[in-house]
């Protein structure tokens, strides 16, 4: 029996999340693994809180998003923060 290839690493990204409730996002990273975001948000039961779009340059992400929703920047980790 072959041995199974190893997982390929993934690369660094930033990811979008969103407080509908209060009109802001945050772009967080860069990060290899968003599962911790995405659990802080289904947590985050006080306000609306979506994880994406995502993407690899920070600056580029955060202009798409701003341009296409009106909502207002926040820093890192002002919506939610990650659960480990």
């Amino acid at each position: 029996m072959p041995d199974a290839e190893p997982p390929q690493p993934t690369a660094p990204f930033y990811l979008i999340v969103t407080d509908h409730d209060r009109g802001v996002f945050a772009v967080e990273g860069p990060m290899t693994d968003d599962r911790p975001w995405h659990d802080a948000a289904r947590e985050a039961h006080q306000h609306r809180v979506t994880c994406g779009p995502s993407g690899p340059d920070r600056d580029a992400l955060a202009a798409q998003f701003r341009q296409m929703n009106q909502v207002a920047g926040v820093p890192p980790g002002s919506i939610v923060r990650p659960i480990r």
